[in-house]
């Protein structure tokens, strides 16, 4: 039990949650490939929590971080260059928001990587 909730914490560590993973926020992976890319990947929120993700992976200087579609129930914004999903409390059910990492790739040219999360609000417990 101790190695699952240790696992858990680096989790929250990694993802920026706001209260321990193993309560509120998990989300897959993104891949992309190339400096203009668009994906998508899911995340799972408790109700009336907020997750946060990372820029992980990414190669080259960022000049800013914004929503590009708004979540339908949910609020999603960018602090510090880290974009977040807050699930709205008493929901549950689909939700979806896409950001993007816009700036310069490591040659110089334009990146914008736009990742779309498609998002499972459970209810707390």
């Amino acid at each position: 039990m101790k190695k699952e909730m240790l696992a858990a914490a680096v989790c929250a560590a990694f993802m920026g949650s706001s209260v321990p993973a193993y309560a509120a926020c998990k989300a897959t992976s993104v891949f992309f490939s190339g400096s203009l890319a668009e994906t998508e990947g899911e995340m799972t929120v408790v109700s009336g929590t907020s997750c946060w993700s990372g820029v992980n992976g990414i190669s080259g200087a960022l000049s800013e971080v914004k929503i590009t579609q708004q979540p339908k129930v949910g609020k999603a914004g960018v602090e510090n260059m880290r974009p977040y999903y807050m699930a709205k409390p008493g929901y549950q059910g689909p939700d979806e928001f896409t950001y993007a990492y816009i700036g310069t790739d490591q040659y110089g040219g334009p990146m914008k990587i736009s990742i779309k999360r498609k998002i499972t609000v459970v209810p707390s417990l």
